[in-house]
């Protein structure tokens, strides 16, 4: 048909195939290709997940416990999600803080907080450490929350927190009536309505023998899930190593390999070759064992070699010169993918002013997103039950609160780090000055307590000794 339209009318051929291959272009990636394998992958996101199942988990945590980049990188992750000072900020009815009120939220925060965790064996810094750290490596937790139930509080506060690691939730649980998908019960709009844990650890074999299938339906209210969702409708959590864990993975591999390599360089020094003149003769033999006494040592000269042998040293090329260029473009991109710092993560901090300052401001908006998560998954749930345990043991007094305001709470984040104080002070000085930043934002965005900071300040300026009156010193008399 083409070549009759070309003879018929050229013109017109032409711009038929200029249009052809324009709109060709346009979706070269969804034309079938030789060199590139087209993906087929139509599934929802929950399908991929039941095909991935626990193998992603079991990769991060096999990463995180034997790799120490990997390490490195949940360590560095898991402080910028969890390392959060909380401060209520209670309002009364004129719209005022209620100082009263928030002085005993803060009161006792400080005191229960460290009695949160059910097993009573972590401090709440190294409870919510760990909280971040399983959600990033594992993909997921499910955190119950007990309040006012009808268990044993080791203090007067009546609420604790049990946080479970994702094997408690079957995968494998799967039901039309109700809906379960993947241990949790769903409604037809998706929303949790029910989860449900195995009563015990399924990879606890240390008290018991066998496994106890059975599982226990904990109603939606009473769990928090913090998970890494990559798609709509997805329920259950993949892990944050995910795009990088094959990199991560080959890169421990070619580090191993290269340390062999120069184990085995280190064990080689030289070989003897024989050329067509070789003459044996017995001169070079001890006559009591029959053996060749080829003793290396340090800057040895080798004097007995028979005519027609010479020394061959060994070139392995070890240590590989190459190794440090390639690792570090290795790393960088399974840290961009994992969406940490590589100069934190690595500690490698080479480059300018400039360019550390870059990576800083977008690796920032980057913790600001996983702390946003972290946050209204499970810090603010988490304060909004503990204000009502308070309220229930009578531990504050809430008169004169807008009832409104009562779970209102400011979360200040750790500090920035800072490349040159100097530069970063001045700045910080200049935008208030210029009324583009108040002074409490920035003590904030420093990470201090603006309130703890004025009483500070005010405690120092009671000490400073009060200047002396000046006395008007008495004319000199002229003697004439």
């Amino acid at each position: 048909m083409g070549g009759l339209i070309a003879a018929i009318a050229p013109r017109w051929h032409l711009k038929r195939e200029l249009a052809r291959l324009a709109v060709e272009r346009l979706y070269q990636a969804a034309l079938p290709s030789n060199a590139r394998t087209a993906p087929r992958d139509w599934r929802s996101g929950d399908a991929v997940m039941d095909q991935a199942r626990d193998k992603l988990r079991k990769w991060g945590r096999h990463l995180d416990e034997n790799h120490d980049l990997t390490h490195s990188v949940l360590s560095v992750l898991s402080y910028q999600a969890a390392a959060v000072d909380m401060e209520p900020r209670v309002m009364n009815r004129a719209g005022a803080p209620a100082e009263a009120v928030n002085d005993e939220l803060r009161a006792a925060w400080a005191m229960y907080r460290d009695q949160l965790d059910a097993s009573g064996l972590l401090p709440w810094c190294e409870l919510s450490q760990l909280i971040a750290r399983t959600w990033l490596r594992d993909g997921e937790v499910f955190n119950q929350h007990m309040l006012g139930s009808n268990v044993t509080y080791p203090s007067a506060l009546p609420y604790m927190v049990q946080a479970h690691e994702p094997d408690l939730v079957p995968f494998d649980l799967i039901e039309d009536n109700p809906r379960v998908v993947h241990g949790i019960e769903v409604d037809r709009l998706g929303r949790p309505l029910a989860y449900h844990l195995y009563r015990e650890h399924p990879g606890d074999n240390i008290t018991r023998l066998g496994f106890d299938t059975e599982t226990v339906r904990i109603p939606a209210a009473q769990i928090t899930h913090l998970a890494v969702r990559k798609r709509l409708g997805q329920k259950r959590g993949a892990s944050q190593l995910a795009p990088s864990i094959t990199r991560l993975a080959d890169i421990g591999d070619y580090e191993e390999s290269e340390q062999v390599a120069a184990k085995v360089a280190a064990s080689l020094c030289a070989a003897i070759t024989r050329g067509a003149d070789f003459v044996n003769t017995t001169a070079a033999v001890d006559t009591a064992s029959g053996e060749r006494p080829l003793e290396l040592q340090p800057g040895m000269i080798f004097d007995n070699l028979m005519p027609g042998e010479k020394i061959e040293v060994l070139d392995t090329n070890r240590p590989n010169t190459s190794l440090a260029d390639f690792r570090r473009a290795m790393l960088r991109a399974a840290t961009a993918g994992i969406g940490v710092s590589y100069s934190t993560a690595t500690h490698d901090y080479d480059g300018t002013y400039s360019s550390q300052r870059q990576e800083l401001v977008e690796v920032r908006q980057r913790y600001d997103a996983l702390r946003a998560h972290f946050q209204a998954a499970f810090l603010k749930p988490l304060w909004m039950r503990f204000v009502q345990a308070t309220q229930l043991a009578g531990l504050i007094n809430t008169r004169g609160a807008d009832p409104a305001t009562l779970f209102d709470i400011e979360f200040t984040p750790p500090p920035s780090p800072w490349i040159d104080p100097s530069k970063e002070a001045t700045a910080d000085a200049t935008s208030i000055a210029a009324g583009i930043e108040s002074r409490h934002g920035v003590i904030r965005k420093r990470g201090g307590n603006p309130r703890r900071v004025d009483d500070e300040r005010d405690a120092d300026t009671a000490l400073e000794p009060e200047p002396e009156p000046e006395t008007e010193s008495p004319a000199l008399e002229v003697v004439r």
